[in-house]
């Protein structure tokens, strides 16, 4: 593990009322033994919306609120001005949270539908420590996923852009410094032909973002070495499609993302009910034993003492 990363554990939200964690390095060092889950038991039902710097990034769904919470100092800010009082019926079609290391502040970004009017776009920004909702006016086409990547300052999805008479993939990057978007190219010798899933899946790993394609023969993992710069982009792996087959089943795992790299060998994959360890030396695969189920998104979580003053 590297020993600059504090005991990762992953975050996430279980849909009963309780926050649960799990250890990295349970997941990775041990896969075969049980990876117990940690709970938590929160005094309302909050949904997880990311992490960054220790911090975990909740939302109250019945209240419409958001605060920002440190599982290991139990630290929670005051919370934000409520969903609530903009929208009488509302839902989130997809959001962001990260930090802005420019003002010292922690934002998060989402795009509310109100009920009933899937095309109305309100895409508004909450700086923790404020006490009001900004407007993101002109905000591009939505993502194909709701989910973002944090890195270098910025939110990431991947999105759908017509170019001319052709559908183009690319990622839409957001600035939470600037309060700016702006786009970036994928890597362009990659194949799109014979892709079971044209629309790639984002990641974050080594501290870059990663973006995994589906080729039907592999999935291919690459790398934005330098963040915004497309000439960066670097494969880092093929994952022959064979050591994606499901045990005793017909059919492969279909990855949603990748998730973590450890000590530079074995990389760790979520699939839509669990995770998948493959060792990129040996070209094996490995399915750790959990003792909870991971049908929501998971947050990587670094333990740290941050409690913000907001």
């Amino acid at each position: 593990m590297d020993p600059s990363i504090t005991n990762p554990q992953f975050f996430f939200g279980r849909g009963d009322g309780k926050i649960v964690s799990l250890p990295v390095k349970s997941l990775l060092e041990s896969p075969s033994e049980p990876t117990e889950a940690v709970e938590f038991t929160m005094e309302h039902n909050f949904r997880v919306l990311g992490s960054c710097n220790g911090l975990v990034c909740l939302l109250d769904v019945d209240e419409g609120y958001f605060i920002l919470w440190n599982p290991s100092t139990r630290f929670k800010s005051n919370k934000s001005p409520s969903l609530n009082l903009l929208f009488e019926k509302w839902g989130i079609a997809y959001y962001g949270f990260g930090y802005d290391h420019v003002n010292d502040k922690y934002k998060v970004l989402l795009d509310v539908r109100p009920h009933g009017n899937s095309n109305n776009h309100n895409v508004r920004l909450y700086t923790f420590g404020e006490n009001s909702w900004t407007t993101i006016p002109n905000f591009p086409c939505p993502p194909t996923r709701f989910t973002e990547k944090f890195v270098s300052g910025t939110l990431n999805w991947v999105i759908l852009r017509w170019v001319g008479d052709y559908i183009q993939t690319r990622i839409l990057s957001f600035d939470l410094a600037e309060e700016t978007y702006t786009e970036i190219l994928l890597p362009q010798n990659h194949k799109h032909d014979g892709c079971r899933d044209a629309k790639p899946k984002l990641g974050v790993l080594d501290n870059c973002l990663c973006l995994s394609f589906d080729t039907g023969t592999h999935l291919v993992l690459w790398l934005m070495k330098e963040y915004g710069v497309a000439e960066s982009w670097t494969r880092r792996t093929m994952i022959p499609a064979e050591h994606l087959q499901k045990p005793g089943e017909q059919g492969l795992y279909y990855v949603i993302e990748p998730l973590f790299i450890f000590e530079n060998s074995i990389v760790l994959l979520r699939t839509i009910s669990a995770f998948l360890l493959y060792d990129l030396i040996n070209g094996t695969m490995n399915i750790p034993f959990i003792s909870t189920s991971i049908n929501r998104n998971q947050f990587l979580y670094l333990e740290s003492l941050v409690s913000p003053q907001l």
